[in-house]
């Protein structure tokens, strides 16, 4: 019997092969959430598209239970952020995000806000300026949107220097932010310890 056809838009958060034949992949979409799709490797010579980590894509899903994975029928990818690959730093966190969002997030929930974070912080990876710091726009928003404390637990406990440093990532455009990548990673490595220990958000 055949599955449910759906049409489904997102990027792609996760690519791992499953078998020979086949590509798992995760997708974030802002309408359903975390999608789970069995992609069907192309065949050599063949003209088919074959989606990497970070496409935008649309694809014709047949989907095999209520709450299951689906197979890709269709695929077409609207965009494609190979700039990424010019920067390690960028795509070791842009990485290290996509990672995290795909331990978290709910399947088959609208996801808008997330998805908005994840396409602005792919976007801006893509500028390849102040990797370190766009990594931290995005945890911290999204520890703050999830309902964690993060403002009033964490960072007003900061020394007043610390706090200093903080709001100048959080407040300054990347474009004029002026800070030592060594100072955000610094408050990176901050961030992600009061995540992992005060919240349930897996890291």
């Amino acid at each position: 019997m055949a599955g449910q056809t759906v049409h489904i838009s997102g990027i792609i958060l996760k690519k791992e092969a499953s078998g020979e034949q086949f590509f798992k992949l995760t997708l974030l979409s802002a309408e359903h959430g975390s999608i789970l799709a069995m992609f069907r490797r192309p065949k050599r010579n063949s003209r088919t598209p074959s989606p990497d980590l970070f496409d935008e894509v649309e694809m014709v899903l047949e989907k095999k239970g209520e709450n299951g994975f689906g197979f890709v029928k269709e695929l077409t990818i609207q965009h494609q952020r190979r700039a990424l690959a010019k920067s390690f730093i960028a795509l070791e966190l842009a990485c290290e995000w996509s990672s995290i969002l795909s331990k978290n997030l709910p399947r088959e929930t609208e996801t808008e806000a997330i998805y908005v974070l994840f396409k602005k912080g792919l976007d801006a990876w893509e500028k390849r300026k102040h990797p370190e710091a766009i990594f931290f726009k995005c945890l911290f928003v999204y520890a703050k949107d999830e309902g964690y404390p993060v403002k009033h637990d964490w960072f007003e406990k900061l020394k007043h220097n610390e706090r200093v440093e903080v709001a100048t990532i959080l407040n300054t455009p990347i474009s004029e932010l002026e800070l030592n990548p060594e100072i955000c990673r610094k408050w990176n490595d901050a961030l992600k310890h009061y995540v992992q220990h005060y919240t349930d958000i897996l890291i």
